[in-house]
């Protein structure tokens, strides 16, 4: 995630892309900023949030009611709000088509307003507007509790590969493959 910068988390369902964005809005509301959540499909859980950590105070959650266009209306109006340090849109189990003048659009307002932008969704929608594009898989589950049958989720590790990044960082080349622990 970079400041003034869209980023894209891609991913099947239960990839960990939504983990990843969580831990994402956790470390943002930690140092007191706020975020927005732009929530397509009401998968936002507040209450797992607020356990791994996100300050509910401090996140705006606008929820779209499965309207697509009311989602990329809500991003576009959110990204060129002074104030928000994360804006977040999760597509949810549909893959809108975005425009190349909207991907321009929400790129030039992040750039104006310092505003990191994350894109959650099952494939990528943003292509050449984004910075940094992440594909997200799930690498491993750990679960806990009595024997034989364990039974509560202990954490999760998620594998982010780089599919694009226009920094020149050596981290983040191409291919390069990250593992992110996730505890529940």
């Amino acid at each position: 995630m970079s400041p003034g910068a869209i980023t894209e988390l891609v991913g099947h369902a239960s990839s960990g892309r939504t983990s990843v964005f969580t831990a994402c809005l956790r470390d943002v509301t930690a140092r007191g900023a706020l975020a927005a959540f732009v929530d397509t499909d009401h998968v936002f859980d507040p209450v797992g949030a607020g356990r791994a950590g996100v300050e509910l105070s401090r996140v705006l959650w606008v929820r779209c009611g499965h309207r697509l266009d009311r989602a990329l209306r809500a991003v576009d109006l959110l990204v060129r709000c002074p104030g928000f340090a994360l804006v977040g849109l999760d597509t949810g189990d549909v893959t809108p088509r975005m425009t190349l003048a909207m991907a321009y659009r929400l790129k030039l307002a992040v750039r104006r307003t310092g505003t990191a932008l994350v894109v959650v969704s099952g494939h990528r929608v943003v292509a050449s507007g984004a910075t940094l594009a992440f594909a997200a898989r799930r690498s491993h589950v750990a679960w806990t509790g009595p024997r034989p049958a364990p039974n509560r989720l202990e954490a999760i590790e998620t594998a982010l590969e780089v599919m694009r990044a226009r920094a020149r960082v050596p981290e983040l080349r191409p291919g390069a493959v990250h593992h992110v622990r996730l505890r529940a």
